[in-house]
């Protein structure tokens, strides 16, 4: 320790006699009295300061002034910056009221999903209007046609039909519109309908059939049938069901010596007209018979 103190002092030039006598007892101050003598011999190059800086301010380029040239921002370069954004938010806007329109194949039914995953699906050219991009904000559909909504809990669910209005929050229904008549059948939660002037709650298990009078009707499904390639039917007029088949089959059906008022409750399937003309027919002890390979004709025959 004592040393390294006298060492400093002999650095500083400061060493007493006896700073010099502890450091000539220390093995390494021969080191560092050769790096003070290697140091010595070094000669620097003399430099003369006052010309160099009177060098310095007489050359024109250091001399010279620095020019800088400030950004200018023209009222024309403004007014396209604002037009940018002008246009950005009118394309955000426009966006969110494009319409996405969607419709099922003739002869078959689709499945949609909707932005907050929610499902549509289809019935035989159907067809389901709504906005994509604004979906968050207004979660509404326009349907022609039928459709089984299977609806994720969020805002208001809304459904547009020519004849009324359906509403929900997160709920399993159907919506069909065929001959000017609204039907609607809730399999889970609660359903509003508007139409015709009245307001109503359908209930999970029933249906409203909405025309010139209310019509209520009790389901026995958890889903609607055709979604399964089937129709099926609670106390309806015979009429109503020969109609269906002729839609999903294309054929023309005529009947004799029957009421096609009778009412019929039961399903027929949309994969074989022979198989769903037995089932209609047999619980009525109806008959039937192809007159060509587009008609059919069902009849009676005690009435013949």
């Amino acid at each position: 320790m004592e040393a390294k103190k006298a060492l400093k002092k002999w650095l500083d030039n400061q060493a007493t006699p006896s700073d010099m006598e502890v450091l000539e007892l220390w093995p390494d101050f021969d080191i560092y009295k050769k790096i003070d003598a290697h140091t010595k011999e070094i000669l620097l190059p003399e430099h003369d300061i006052a010309s160099g800086i009177k060098a310095l301010n007489e050359n024109p380029l250091f001399n010279k002034p620095r020019q800088i040239k400030p950004a200018v921002i023209t009222m024309s370069r403004l007014l396209k910056i604002d037009a940018v954004f002008v246009l950005l938010a009118i394309s955000g806007v426009y966006l969110t009221t494009l319409p996405t329109n969607i419709q099922a194949p003739i002869t078959s039914i689709q499945t949609i999903e909707l932005p907050d995953s929610s499902k549509i699906t289809l019935n035989e050219n159907s067809r389901v209007t709504y906005k994509k991009y604004g979906w968050p904000f207004k979660r509404e559909v326009t349907l022609d046609g039928e459709a089984y909504f299977e609806v994720a809990k969020g805002k208001t669910f809304t459904v547009l039909t020519p004849k009324g209005t359906i509403s929900v929050l997160g709920t399993s229904f159907n919506v069909k519109m065929e001959n000017d008549i609204l039907i609607v059948s809730c399999f889970e939660g609660l359903v509003s309908v508007k139409a015709n002037g009245i307001d109503t709650l359908v209930s999970a298990g029933e249906s409203f059939s909405f025309s010139s009078f209310l019509e209520n009707q009790k389901l026995y499904t958890s889903k609607p049938t055709w979604i399964f390639n089937e129709s099926s039917f609670v106390d309806v007029p015979l009429k109503v069901v020969l109609l269906e088949i002729e839609k999903h089959y294309k054929v023309t059906v005529t009947t004799k010596n029957i009421d096609v008022t009778l009412r019929y409750t039961g399903s027929f399937t949309h994969t074989n007209l022979e198989q769903s003309l037995k089932t209609v027919t047999l619980p009525l002890n109806l008959y039937f018979s192809k007159v060509s390979e587009n008609e059919v004709q069902i009849y009676n025959p005690k009435k013949q």
